[in-house]
């Protein structure tokens, strides 16, 4: 089942490009994709490798393939802003040198590690459960870093500006609610990072949804 996300990342991308902007994904390649990038009602879509061995093989391999693709798509395409929906592939994005000075917006639908803490529940056994917690907190630690790097933070409500303010100290005119308004169901490939190789202000932004 397609969730509210996914319906919000529908509507920004193919609007967008439907505007005349060009939009590209940059997001996880999962084991049923049988190509690298595709487009996707006008969206290029990229996907990179990652090894889900195990979280560090994770972490690793998605930080460095992102910014691999990133960095080999900004030398030809020049991107004017990026929109982070996740913070994972973020990461590889925020540590290339080359996005330092194009404008970063994160779109938060939840918290990070509370999706890791609702799914992996209570096992009530020590060591699971500390391992949890560990991977957890890992979960805060990456999303407050791409949080404090973005240059606006969007969210769906206020109950989600106040949880990212609450968890990681945000300051408050850093954050603009813009209300979930799409209905239906859309087929879509969870991306991860929107990037837009056409000048865009925060307003215009607004107005897509």
């Amino acid at each position: 089942m397609i969730g509210g996300a996914e319906r919000v990342l529908f509507e920004q991308t193919t609007r967008l490009s439907n505007r005349g902007h060009n939009v590209f994904i940059l997001t996880r390649k999962l084991f049923d994709h049988t190509k690298s990038s595709e487009v996707i009602h006008g969206v290029n879509e990229h996907r990179y490798e990652c090894n889900q061995t195990n979280s560090l093989s994770f972490l690793s391999t998605t930080w460095i393939n992102s910014k691999r693709i990133f960095e080999r798509l900004d030398r030809k395409i020049k991107f004017d802003c990026i929109n982070f929906h996740q913070p994972f592939s973020a990461l590889g994005v925020i540590h290339s040198n080359l996005s330092l000075n194009i404008p970063k917006i994160y779109t938060c639908h939840s918290l990070s590690f509370e999706e890791f803490i609702s799914r992996n529940g209570n096992t009530h056994r020590l060591i699971p459960e500390i391992k949890n917690f560990i991977q957890s907190q890992g979960h805060k630690r990456i999303e407050k870093n791409v949080l404090m790097k973005a240059d606006k933070i969007v969210v769906l409500s206020k109950y989600t500006k106040d949880k990212v303010i609450n968890s990681y100290n945000v300051i408050e005119k850093k954050i603009q609610i813009i209300p979930e308004t799409c209905n239906g169901l859309f087929q879509f490939l969870f991306p991860i990072s929107i990037l837009y190789n056409h000048r865009l202000d925060y307003c215009q932004l607004q107005l897509v949804i």
